[in-house]
């Protein structure tokens, strides 16, 4: 047995030796240090982030073949519809972001508004009964709560306008999943078992996504989506034109037709993207690029970075009860401002330069106390006139030579409407529910015709001081979508965070009538404390958005799936 003392001679000894290194280890480190706690993918001739594994390898490897950033995230857009069915999508709507620098800087990114809009038979009157009451029910669920679908459209016009590949080959691996099969993955199991409480409802929708006897597809499983194969190949060999004026636009005309729905083959062979001017915002010196209306997302983010650019953020420490007392208070007034006024610009006029004055943003930063939170009573919406001069998904792909996609898109609710036009496997979003009905004279983003349902979603691309493309990102998560933008920019921005740190970082959300301060898991107990004697009212609530984001810094391309959702995944190319 050893004794205590020869143990004690022992560590002296070892001691000396810690001291003591002979010449030739008295420069060698012995041990690795990192800085960071939380490391990105990095790479150095491509990056693509998306929330499902597959589509990340999709995208990778249409860009393995020479597609650039647009032929990859047409690719991926097609494949989530396939593998991600509860917000990727043939049946919904989206925006998109593309940056393509034959010369350098924000002024060279593109802005693709493919929202779903309001069929013609449309109106706030279709959804009330005889009493006046809102039908709820029909807004969310059925034939009804659809919207004429941009995303086929979309897709088709970012690859014509800027792909390099061909229509057959982005279109491929989608086809071949939904002919084959794909494995079914627990999370996949989880979100169907859950949809069929809806999709009982609607045969066509059971036997796309049940097994034969109507029960839920188990982890493990194979499934495979020949309907939707079907129509996956009519848009590769007829393009757009399938879906808005061919065979699939006849199928969904016909069924809409029998089942009392509101979209008409008229409604599809109308349907148009909308090619919008970007706005910006800069912040610390860099240009925080978004989509304009029919995104409120955009607008609130950006003033609400005009709000915190009155603050100096880097002095507040990251995840401190200042730092996150200032962000809660911002978010307050952001959110207020952002409910009315604004809608679709080809119906309303939305004074978006008032909205991102800096004389608003001053005004703004005024009405913050700093030692204490406002209650959301006393918070109003401000007129900018005067001033005038949950589910979704979102990826990002940046290519070698630094052309760059920034895509969200959804289908409203998880898995839209819950209804799936029969022999096409295609679901339909219930985007009709996001038009304001219960003041529809006033709003101006009442229910009209043709016109655009406005959004959160809020596809970003920051350049830096020289006008380099610095960071390309967006989230899922409704009204949160926005909120946890700002946040992510702020902590690479201000607290100089790589982006795998800034992806991971607790987050918080403010909304404007509610009186909670939401706070994720993870927050410092001890800034929680302090917050609540501020007068915040904490809610610790779950995980807030999935940002799938990707960084360029010092020659390198970094990227960094959100660990909020399974399966999401960073995949690079050297």
């Amino acid at each position: 047995m050893t004794s205590f003392r020869s143990l004690a001679v022992t560590n002296s000894i070892l001691a000396l030796l810690l001291v003591w290194q002979p010449a030739w280890a008295q420069n060698t480190q012995s041990i690795i240090r990192y800085d960071s706690i939380h490391h990105p993918v990095a790479a150095s001739g491509g990056m693509v982030v998306s929330q499902n594994e597959a589509a990340s390898e999709v995208g990778r490897q249409i860009l393995l073949q020479g597609g650039n950033a647009v032929d990859a995230a047409v690719a991926m857009g097609f494949a989530l519809a396939v593998t991600l069915p509860r917000a990727g999508n043939l049946g919904g709507s989206g925006f998109m972001l593309v940056h393509m620098p034959e010369s350098s800087g924000p002024d060279t990114v593109s802005a693709l508004d493919f929202r779903s809009v309001a069929p013609a038979a449309a109106g706030a009157d279709v959804f009330r009964d005889e009493d006046g009451d809102i039908l709820r029910e029909a807004l969310t669920f059925g034939p009804r709560a659809a919207g004429v679908p941009g995303t086929v459209a979309g897709l088709e016009q970012a690859w014509h306008s800027f792909g390099a590949l061909s229509w057959q080959e982005v279109l491929a691996p989608a086809i071949e999943m939904a002919e084959e099969g794909i494995e079914v993955s627990n999370d996949l199991a989880y979100a169907l078992s859950e949809a069929l409480t809806v999709m009982r409802r609607y045969p066509s929708s059971l036997a796309a996504y049940a097994r034969e006897d109507g029960s839920a597809y188990a982890a493990g499983d194979t499934l495979i989506q020949p309907d939707l194969a079907w129509s996956l190949r009519q848009i590769r060999d007829h393009g757009a034109d399938a879906f808005y004026r061919g065979a699939i636009a006849e199928r969904i005309a016909a069924y809409m037709e029998q089942a009392g729905g509101l979209i008409s083959a008229e409604d599809l062979a109308a349907y148009e993207v909308r090619e919008r001017e970007p706005i910006a915002t800069d912040y610390r010196g860099h240009r925080v690029v978004t989509m304009p209306p029919s995104s409120v997302g955009g607008l609130a983010m950006l003033q609400m970075l005009n709000v915190l650019g009155h603050y100096d953020m880097a002095r507040l420490p990251q995840g401190s009860a200042a730092s996150m007392h200032i962000l809660a208070e911002t978010m307050k007034l952001g959110n207020a401002n952002r409910r009315e006024g604004i809608g679709d610009t080809d119906f309303v006029e939305v004074p978006i330069a008032g909205i991102l004055s800096q004389t608003v943003a001053g005004e703004m930063a005024a009405r913050i106390n700093p030692d204490r939170a406002t209650p959301v009573a006393e918070i109003s919406p401000m007129d900018a006139f005067p001033y005038e001069s949950r589910d979704t998904t979102h990826f990002s792909v940046v290519d070698g030579e630094g052309n760059a996609v920034s895509l969200t898109y959804t289908l409203g609710y998880s898995f839209g409407s819950g209804l799936v036009i029969p022999g096409t496997g295609i679901i339909l979003d219930n985007q009709m529910r996001n038009f304001s009905i219960r003041d529809p004279d006033i709003h101006a983003n009442r229910m009209e015709p043709g016109k655009r349902v406005v959004s959160t979603m809020t596809p970003t691309m920051v350049f830096d001081e020289e006008g380099q493309l610095f960071l390309v990102t967006g989230t899922p998560g409704g009204s949160r979508i926005h909120n946890v933008i700002l946040q992510l920019i702020v902590n690479t921005v201000d607290y100089g965070m790589n982006v795998a740190e800034a992806t991971h970082a607790p987050r918080i959300y403010q909304a404007w009538r509610e009186p909670e301060l939401g706070v994720e898991r993870g927050a410092s107990a001890d800034s929680l404390r302090v917050l609540e004697a501020m007068g915040h009212e904490i809610e610790i609530q779950q995980t807030m958005g999935s940002t799938q984001s990707i960084m360029i810094r010092d020659g390198l391309i970094y990227g960094a799936a959100d660990p909020r959702r399974p399966g999401a995944q960073a995949l690079g190319i050297d």
